[in-house]
Protein backbone atom coordinates (compact mmCIF):
# COMPACT_ATOMS: atom_id res chain seq x y z
CA UNK A 1 0.00 0.00 0.00
CA UNK A 2 1.26 3.50 -0.83
CA UNK A 3 1.89 5.87 1.80
CA UNK A 4 -1.23 7.93 0.94
CA UNK A 5 -3.12 4.72 1.40
CA UNK A 6 -1.69 4.13 4.73
CA UNK A 7 -2.15 7.65 6.15
CA UNK A 8 -6.29 7.68 5.23
CA UNK A 9 -6.07 4.37 6.85
CA UNK A 10 -4.84 6.23 10.44
CA UNK A 11 -7.62 8.31 10.82
CA UNK A 12 -9.71 6.43 13.21
CA UNK A 13 -6.84 5.42 15.81
CA UNK A 14 -5.76 9.07 15.33
CA UNK A 15 -8.95 10.34 16.65
CA UNK A 16 -9.15 8.05 19.48
CA UNK A 17 -5.92 8.50 20.32
CA UNK A 18 -6.64 12.46 20.18
CA UNK A 19 -9.62 11.93 22.71
CA UNK A 20 -7.57 9.85 25.25
CA UNK A 21 -5.05 13.28 25.19
CA UNK A 22 -7.81 15.56 25.69
CA UNK A 23 -9.03 13.40 28.62
CA UNK A 24 -5.65 13.03 29.65
CA UNK A 25 -5.28 17.18 29.97
CA UNK A 26 -8.25 17.57 31.57
CA UNK A 27 -7.72 15.62 34.79
CA UNK A 28 -9.92 12.00 34.01
CA UNK A 29 -7.09 10.47 34.23
CA UNK A 30 -4.23 10.48 36.99
CA UNK A 31 -0.83 8.63 37.37
CA UNK A 32 -1.91 6.57 40.43
CA UNK A 33 -4.62 4.84 38.61
CA UNK A 34 -4.70 2.61 35.65
CA UNK A 35 -7.14 3.50 32.72
CA UNK A 36 -9.83 1.53 32.30
CA UNK A 37 -9.88 -1.80 30.94
CA UNK A 38 -9.28 -2.50 27.43
CA UNK A 39 -12.36 -4.38 26.09
CA UNK A 40 -13.99 -1.46 28.49
CA UNK A 41 -12.57 1.23 27.01
CA UNK A 42 -12.99 0.13 23.74
CA UNK A 43 -16.76 -0.28 23.79
CA UNK A 44 -17.14 2.82 25.47
CA UNK A 45 -15.39 4.95 22.29
CA UNK A 46 -17.06 2.38 19.50
CA UNK A 47 -13.83 1.25 18.22
CA UNK A 48 -12.17 -2.00 18.17
CA UNK A 49 -9.25 -3.41 20.31
CA UNK A 50 -6.61 -3.35 17.92
CA UNK A 51 -7.28 0.43 17.16
CA UNK A 52 -7.66 1.44 20.59
CA UNK A 53 -4.37 -0.60 20.79
CA UNK A 54 -2.58 1.58 18.74
CA UNK A 55 -3.81 5.16 20.10
CA UNK A 56 -2.34 3.61 23.39
CA UNK A 57 0.92 2.63 21.87
CA UNK A 58 1.62 6.26 20.13
CA UNK A 59 0.69 7.67 23.51
CA UNK A 60 3.02 5.87 25.17
CA UNK A 61 5.74 6.54 22.87
CA UNK A 62 5.04 10.05 23.74
CA UNK A 63 5.58 9.57 27.33
CA UNK A 64 1.50 10.34 28.24
CA UNK A 65 0.87 6.70 29.28
CA UNK A 66 3.26 3.99 30.14
CA UNK A 67 2.23 0.13 30.54
CA UNK A 68 2.81 -2.57 33.69
CA UNK A 69 2.88 -5.77 33.24
CA UNK A 70 -0.03 -7.07 35.00
CA UNK A 71 -1.20 -4.21 36.31
CA UNK A 72 -2.49 -2.03 33.46
CA UNK A 73 -1.95 1.25 31.22
CA UNK A 74 -1.33 4.73 33.64
CA UNK A 75 -0.93 7.94 33.10
CA UNK A 76 3.11 9.13 33.52
CA UNK A 77 3.89 11.39 35.91
CA UNK A 78 4.29 15.89 34.74
CA UNK A 79 7.83 15.82 34.87
CA UNK A 80 8.61 12.49 32.65
CA UNK A 81 6.24 13.20 29.60
CA UNK A 82 8.57 12.41 26.66
CA UNK A 83 7.94 14.62 24.42
CA UNK A 84 8.57 17.28 26.15
CA UNK A 85 11.62 16.07 27.95
CA UNK A 86 14.68 18.12 27.87
CA UNK A 87 18.56 17.40 29.43
CA UNK A 88 18.95 17.84 33.01
CA UNK A 89 21.39 19.76 34.72
CA UNK A 90 23.43 17.94 37.34
CA UNK A 91 24.61 14.65 37.27
CA UNK A 92 24.75 12.44 34.00
CA UNK A 93 22.73 9.77 35.18
CA UNK A 94 19.81 12.21 35.46
CA UNK A 95 19.86 13.29 31.79
CA UNK A 96 16.55 12.32 29.95
CA UNK A 97 18.62 12.60 26.64
CA UNK A 98 22.26 11.34 25.63
CA UNK A 99 23.75 12.26 22.50
CA UNK A 100 26.55 9.68 21.36
CA UNK A 101 27.43 10.87 18.09
CA UNK A 102 26.42 13.93 15.40
CA UNK A 103 27.95 14.11 12.09
CA UNK A 104 27.21 15.42 8.48
CA UNK A 105 27.51 12.52 6.20
CA UNK A 106 27.97 11.66 1.81
CA UNK A 107 28.56 8.72 1.19
CA UNK A 108 25.85 6.56 -0.08
CA UNK A 109 24.53 3.62 2.12
CA UNK A 110 21.66 2.74 4.74
CA UNK A 111 20.86 6.60 5.90
CA UNK A 112 20.89 8.01 2.00
CA UNK A 113 18.69 5.07 0.72
CA UNK A 114 15.99 5.90 3.28
CA UNK A 115 16.08 9.17 2.64
CA UNK A 116 15.57 8.15 -1.06
CA UNK A 117 18.71 9.88 -1.87
CA UNK A 118 20.02 9.07 -5.22
CA UNK A 119 23.19 7.50 -5.77
CA UNK A 120 24.60 10.54 -8.11
CA UNK A 121 23.04 13.02 -5.85
CA UNK A 122 25.61 15.48 -3.79
CA UNK A 123 23.17 16.41 -0.94
CA UNK A 124 24.04 14.88 2.66
CA UNK A 125 22.36 13.72 5.54
CA UNK A 126 22.98 14.74 9.19
CA UNK A 127 23.12 11.58 11.38
CA UNK A 128 22.55 11.97 15.22
CA UNK A 129 22.47 8.93 17.68
CA UNK A 130 21.17 9.16 20.88
CA UNK A 131 19.82 7.12 24.08
CA UNK A 132 16.56 8.70 25.70
CA UNK A 133 15.47 8.19 29.64
CA UNK A 134 12.89 7.95 31.12
CA UNK A 135 12.98 8.15 35.48
CA UNK A 136 16.18 7.94 34.75
CA UNK A 137 16.75 4.05 33.11
CA UNK A 138 16.85 4.08 29.18
CA UNK A 139 13.55 3.34 27.10
CA UNK A 140 15.32 3.99 23.32
CA UNK A 141 17.93 4.23 21.30
CA UNK A 142 17.40 6.80 18.63
CA UNK A 143 19.54 6.04 14.82
CA UNK A 144 18.16 9.63 13.50
CA UNK A 145 18.42 10.79 9.44
CA UNK A 146 18.16 14.32 8.43
CA UNK A 147 18.14 15.67 5.00
CA UNK A 148 20.58 18.33 4.43
CA UNK A 149 18.19 19.90 2.04
CA UNK A 150 15.99 20.39 4.77
CA UNK A 151 18.12 20.54 7.76
CA UNK A 152 21.23 22.47 6.86
CA UNK A 153 22.99 22.92 9.94
CA UNK A 154 22.23 20.65 12.67
CA UNK A 155 23.76 22.31 16.10
CA UNK A 156 23.05 21.12 19.81
CA UNK A 157 19.43 22.82 19.94
CA UNK A 158 18.85 19.22 17.66
CA UNK A 159 19.44 17.02 20.23
CA UNK A 160 17.11 17.29 23.24
CA UNK A 161 13.79 17.60 20.68
CA UNK A 162 11.33 14.90 19.64
CA UNK A 163 11.21 13.35 16.23
CA UNK A 164 7.60 15.06 15.98
CA UNK A 165 9.18 19.01 16.80
CA UNK A 166 12.23 18.52 14.86
CA UNK A 167 10.27 18.31 11.66
CA UNK A 168 7.97 20.90 12.62
CA UNK A 169 10.22 23.46 14.42
CA UNK A 170 13.79 22.87 12.36
CA UNK A 171 12.62 21.70 9.43
CA UNK A 172 9.72 24.09 9.09
CA UNK A 173 6.63 21.39 7.90
CA UNK A 174 4.00 21.64 10.57
CA UNK A 175 2.05 18.69 8.68
CA UNK A 176 4.11 16.22 8.00
CA UNK A 177 3.08 12.75 6.89
CA UNK A 178 4.56 10.08 9.23
CA UNK A 179 5.04 6.32 7.91
CA UNK A 180 6.16 3.56 11.02
CA UNK A 181 6.74 0.04 10.87
CA UNK A 182 7.80 -2.03 14.18
CA UNK A 183 9.31 -5.49 14.59
CA UNK A 184 10.50 -7.52 17.02
CA UNK A 185 14.21 -8.37 17.38
CA UNK A 186 16.77 -9.64 19.30
CA UNK A 187 19.24 -7.24 21.42
CA UNK A 188 22.62 -7.00 19.72
CA UNK A 189 25.93 -6.22 22.13
CA UNK A 190 25.50 -2.76 21.24
CA UNK A 191 22.31 -1.95 21.48
CA UNK A 192 22.05 -3.89 24.60
CA UNK A 193 24.70 -1.79 26.17
CA UNK A 194 22.77 1.20 25.26
CA UNK A 195 19.56 0.03 26.48
CA UNK A 196 20.52 -1.92 29.40
CA UNK A 197 19.37 -5.26 28.44
CA UNK A 198 20.96 -8.40 27.69
CA UNK A 199 22.57 -9.79 24.29
CA UNK A 200 20.02 -11.33 22.75
CA UNK A 201 16.81 -10.41 25.26
CA UNK A 202 13.83 -9.07 22.70
CA UNK A 203 13.37 -5.60 21.41
CA UNK A 204 11.10 -3.66 19.72
CA UNK A 205 12.38 -1.55 16.49
CA UNK A 206 10.41 1.41 15.56
CA UNK A 207 11.64 2.77 11.68
CA UNK A 208 9.59 5.65 11.17
CA UNK A 209 9.95 8.31 8.29
CA UNK A 210 8.95 11.89 8.05
CA UNK A 211 7.94 13.44 4.93
CA UNK A 212 6.95 17.03 2.96
CA UNK A 213 3.18 16.92 3.12
CA UNK A 214 2.79 18.78 -0.74
CA UNK A 215 5.03 16.34 -2.61
CA UNK A 216 6.11 13.20 -0.05
CA UNK A 217 9.61 14.37 0.20
CA UNK A 218 11.44 12.31 3.03
CA UNK A 219 12.75 15.06 5.46
CA UNK A 220 13.82 12.30 8.75
CA UNK A 221 14.25 8.66 9.00
CA UNK A 222 14.60 7.32 12.65
CA UNK A 223 15.28 3.85 13.52
CA UNK A 224 14.82 3.56 16.96
CA UNK A 225 15.36 0.40 19.84
CA UNK A 226 13.18 -0.23 22.74
CA UNK A 227 13.36 -3.13 25.43
CA UNK A 228 10.34 -5.75 25.04
CA UNK A 229 8.71 -5.09 27.83
CA UNK A 230 8.51 -0.95 27.90
CA UNK A 231 6.03 0.50 25.30
CA UNK A 232 5.82 1.64 21.47
CA UNK A 233 4.73 4.10 18.93
CA UNK A 234 4.07 8.06 18.57
CA UNK A 235 1.38 10.94 18.29
CA UNK A 236 -0.49 13.90 17.51
CA UNK A 237 -3.57 15.79 18.30
CA UNK A 238 -7.16 15.46 16.14
CA UNK A 239 -10.65 15.38 17.28
CA UNK A 240 -12.95 12.44 18.02
CA UNK A 241 -16.56 13.09 16.84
Amino acid sequence: MGRKGREGGLKKYQKVKAYLYERIMDGSYVPERPLPPERELAATLGVNRMTLRRAVEELSYDGYLIRKKGSGTYLTSEKVRKDELIAEKGAEEQQAFRLISCALCRERGYGSRMLELSEDSEEGYWRIRRSRYLNHLPFAYEDIYLRERFFPAVDVSYYAVGLHRMVQEKGGELHPLRQQQVEALLCLKTTGKILNVREGSPILQIKTWFYRARDEEPMLFCRSYHPGDSYTFRSRKIVIK
